[in-house]
């Protein structure tokens, strides 16, 4: 008898016209395979042509929305895809991206726990982020020897500014969830274990509201800035891939096997 695994994404229709898709790696933290990220555009696509669906929560089971990429699985895939290879995957894994920015109707993100690296890019690509209380941002991709990714560059300048996006990524330290409000990364701050309930709450509220309206605001906001993201997208499956093929990130990913700092320098 073989194990079934289990799907990365579930999808749940809680009526109304309420839905939720849940990352489903709870022992993994989450993490963002490169097959989580081809279910997670697969189940937007499918929503999105679901016209009894007027909103959508995102959310994660376990004790984290998301720890971000996958570095055990993605670190040999890219590094050994050479630049290219590499540069496809990612421009694939952009479309998580996009696929949750065109869905026409609204996103809520509801981030329990760890949100880090590219888990931040799929928060910030809802429509909202309602974050509870121990939610904690790790915009974690330089302790890999990474750029950030998934946008990550546009949206963190988007909402708080070029020189605070810089800081975030040059430093790569953890933000809480009162810090996160204050930036203006989340929109709300509510109990610890309470996202997943307030942003259903939200996405109720949407569903019961005029959701054509809704649609064409989502897509003007949206739109002023697509071409912006496009080109970030562009520059970083570059970039990244590039990454992935330098000494740092095998040290990165060394360090985060072994659970230690990082030791770029090659200090003694």
């Amino acid at each position: 008898m073989t194990d079934v695994e289990e799907p990365g994404i579930v999808v749940e229709q809680l009526g109304n016209g309420v839905a939720t898709v849940h990352f489903n790696r709870p022992s993994k933290l989450n993490a963002l395979s490169s097959a989580v990220l081809a279910e997670l555009v697969g189940a937007f696509r499918q929503l999105g042509q679901d016209p009894e669906v007027r909103s959508v929560v995102l959310s994660g089971r376990g004790r984290a929305f998301s720890s971000g990429g996958d570095l055990i699985e993605l670190h040999p895939l890219l590094s050994q895809a050479g630049v290219n290879g590499a540069r496809l995957y990612m421009r694939s894994f952009h479309e998580a991206i996009n696929a949750i920015r065109s869905i026409p109707v609204p996103v809520v993100a509801a981030v329990n726990g760890a949100c880090a690296g590219a888990g931040i890019s799929v928060a910030l690509a809802c429509d909202l982020v309602v974050a509870a209380q121990d939610a904690v941002f790790h915009p974690s991709f330089t302790r890999a020897g990474l750029i950030p990714d998934l946008g990550a560059l546009h949206l963190w300048t988007r909402v708080v500014g070029p020189h605070r996006a810089k800081e975030m990524a040059f430093f790569a330290e953890p933000i809480s969830a009162s810090d996160a409000l204050t930036l203006g990364l989340v929109n709300h701050v509510v109990d610890e274990g309470a996202a997943l309930e307030h942003g259903v709450g939200f996405a109720r509220r949407l569903a019961d509201g005029p959701t054509a309206a809704y649609q064409m605001i989502k897509e003007i906001i949206n739109t002023t800035d697509q071409a912006s993201l496009d080109s970030v997208f562009h520059l970083e499956s570059y970039a990244q891939s590039a990454a992935f093929l330098t000494g740092e990130v095998d040290e990165g990913v060394s360090a985060f096997r072994e659970r230690r700092a990082p030791n770029f320098g090659n200090k003694s």
